[in-house]
């Protein structure tokens, strides 16, 4: 089956990279042929330097200006000018291609997205629907996703549970996991994507103490298995729509947002603010633990395993 290559799989690639994985070895790991990654690795490179973000905009240009439709349709100033004649009397995209013969509906559509200021012309204002069977078709980063359902009950410190808090821009979030059994967090404010939670995963949790991790759906933990690997440990997943499954870690967020309101901007605090607020949080006591605070529980739960 033909599979295009993601932004999640670009930050795989770019991290295994990172780690002197061969073209082979990471196509074994992704599930991809080494050709396509020989390939992947020539085209968005820079200056022999292999980054996400980077790859990710260069293939965008390139499937845009692949479209001869849409370069035309960008050229011709008449024929522009005649579909949005007929666009605002109110046909749809789709109308006006059948009625001209000469442009796809979609290299219409493709236009008004990249000037929204059209928008106004179709009939739902550009509110994009699911394509039509796409529903519920799983990634393979959710074929491999341990339920938690299958996640042992353990009373063993290392049971963590992770989640992201979203600003205002939605580009920034602060990643949070709480230690179930002493209500220890561990927080950082970092970018929304899979790498940025990862690297965050590598950095800050390594080596704490980690039984496993229990993360809600989102697409930014979709580099789990590479978790796994740095932790040492299983990740689990919550069922889809289901916050109550890893209800400390969203009460614990609940007591970030009494510093960090739900809508404010995440633009004009650092790092530095969000640690000041964590350890507040880890030096507050707790009634469900006989009023002692997370920290002192989490340091005397690591003192017994030392």
């Amino acid at each position: 089956m033909h599979k295009q290559i993601t932004r999640d799989d670009r930050a795989c690639i770019y991290l295994l990279l990172q780690k002197g994985y061969t073209n082979r070895m990471i196509g074994e790991e992704l599930d991809f042929h080494r050709t396509t990654i020989l390939r992947e690795v020539r085209r968005n490179s820079v200056n022999g330097v292999y980054t996400p973000r980077r790859a990710t905009k260069l293939s965008r240009v390139r499937k845009r200006d692949s479209k001869k439709h849409t370069r035309r349709f960008r050229r011709e100033k008449s024929l522009r000018k005649e579909v949005l004649r007929r666009m605002t009397k109110d046909h749809s995209p789709e109308q006006v291609s059948g009625d001209m013969k000469c442009i796809s509906h979609m290299t219409i559509y493709r236009y008004v997205d990249r000037n929204p200021e059209f928008k106004k012309y179709l009939r739902r204002g550009g509110k994009r629907r699911r394509r039509y069977g796409t529903r519920g078709t799983p990634s393979r980063y959710q074929k491999n996703k341990r339920s938690i359902h299958e996640r042992p009950q353990s009373s063993q410190v290392g049971v963590w549970e992770g989640d992201t808090i979203v600003g205002k821009e939605r580009k920034l979030r602060i990643i949070t996991h709480l230690e179930v059994n002493t209500g220890f967090l561990v927080a950082k404010l970092a970018g929304a994507t899979a790498e940025d939670v990862y690297q965050h995963v590598k950095k800050d949790m390594r080596k704490l103490p980690c039984v496993s991790i229990t993360y809600d759906n989102g697409s930014e933990f979709a580099l789990h298995q590479m978790i796994e690997k740095s932790v040492g440990a299983p990740v689990y997943f919550a069922d889809p729509g289901s916050p109550h499954q890893r209800g400390a870690n969203e009460n614990v967020n609940g007591l970030l947002r009494q510093y960090f309101p739900k809508g404010s901007s995440f633009a004009s605090i650092t790092d530095k603010d969000v640690q000041r607020a964590v350890r507040k949080i880890n030096s507050r006591p707790r009634k469900r633990f006989n009023y002692r605070t997370p920290k002192e529980l989490f340091r005397c739960a690591i003192e017994v395993l030392i």
